[in-house]
């Protein structure tokens, strides 16, 4: 399908799914700033990649994060071949089961790109989209979710040379292979993975190779939050860990900031010790926060606050 007809139908097609239940409300706030704490205190650890102790210690940390939470934690251990050479991977895995069994799954990565000189922080790519993750953990922790809802932190994201069936990918490819080979991946109704979400100049990207209707309840998420002008459509494919779950015939998409640079249109931060720290904004953290969260209640429908009795009215199926 070429761009202009795969963009026409993710704008045409119906939301596949449903309506909102009841009033459409946020019953806790996502908050930019804790977002950006929890992404220094992942960042304090050291480097992330992939195979060393950095990684582990960091998979500790969030799945040690997400129990605090009360979600139900599982870290993944597996291993995969990359270039010949066996590594050991570590996934963390957060679920809370809803009122219904359908599924959406929210994803981020968490290693950083090896061999980058120090100091490397990797505050943006990955940290970001780790801190946007766990503060979703935290306020959706004690919401009456209309479905089940799966958080998941990948290793392995980063290639070691060059993007293909071995290199890259490991974590979402792992899970994405394990909802299909336990039956769930025909639950899920959206995977929307969030990367380099972080940058003070917030201009997220969304691919070509997305699942119409996730992609259309994104813009649409946009619409109603009053941040369409700063959402760009890519004029091609971008590879990431959506990619996966594409390809086992899930509906995915990811929200994701290439311009993260020095001067507009550069990419100069990108994997280089510039990755940091004081690049990062918490609204820019906020605003992703929300607008995955407004994707996701377009799709599935509206959550209710924990302490509200009112009966929740059944979304369609």
């Amino acid at each position: 399908m070429g761009s202009q007809a795969w963009i026409a139908a993710a704008f045409g097609i119906l939301l596949f799914g449903c309506v909102p239940a009841s009033s459409p409300h946020r019953p806790t706030e996502f908050s930019g700033a804790s977002a950006l704490e929890f992404t220094r205190q992942l960042v304090a650890l050291g480097p992330r990649d992939s195979g060393t102790d950095g990684a582990q210690r960091a998979a500790r940390w969030i799945a040690q994060r997400l129990r605090e939470l009360g979600w139900q934690v599982e870290m993944d251990e597996f291993k995969d071949i990359s270039h010949d050479v066996q590594w050991t991977f570590y996934n963390v895995v957060a679920h809370r089961r809803g009122a219904r069994r359908d599924r959406i799954l929210f994803g981020a990565h968490y290693d950083t790109k090896r061999g980058i000189p120090p100091p490397f922080e990797g505050a943006n790519d990955s940290g970001s989209g780790v801190g946007v993750l766990l503060e979703l953990a935290r306020v959706g922790a004690n919401w009456r979710w209309p479905c089940d809802v799966t958080l998941a932190f990948f290793d392995g994201e980063e290639c070691r040379v060059a993007y293909g069936p071995h290199d890259g990918f490991h974590g979402s490819r792992r899970l994405a292979q394990r909802a299909v080979r336990e039956g769930w991946s025909r639950q899920v109704r959206a995977v929307i993975v969030v990367d380099m979400v972080g940058d003070r100049d917030w201009t997220p990207t969304l691919p070509l190779n997305a699942h119409p209707a996730v992609l259309t309840a994104l813009l649409e998420a946009a619409q109603t939050l009053g941040l369409r002008d700063r959402i760009r459509l890519a004029q091609g494919s971008i590879l990431d860990d959506h990619q996966p779950f594409l390809d086992a015939g899930m509906p995915a998409a990811v929200v994701i900031d290439f311009q993260y640079g020095s001067r507009p249109g550069a990419n100069d931060y990108w994997h280089t010790p510039e990755d940091r720290m004081d690049k990062l904004a918490p609204q820019s953290l906020e605003w992703t926060g929300q607008l995955i969260l407004e994707a996701a209640w377009k799709l599935v429908g509206y959550p209710k606050a924990a302490h509200d009795s009112t009966p929740r009215s059944d979304v369609d199926r």
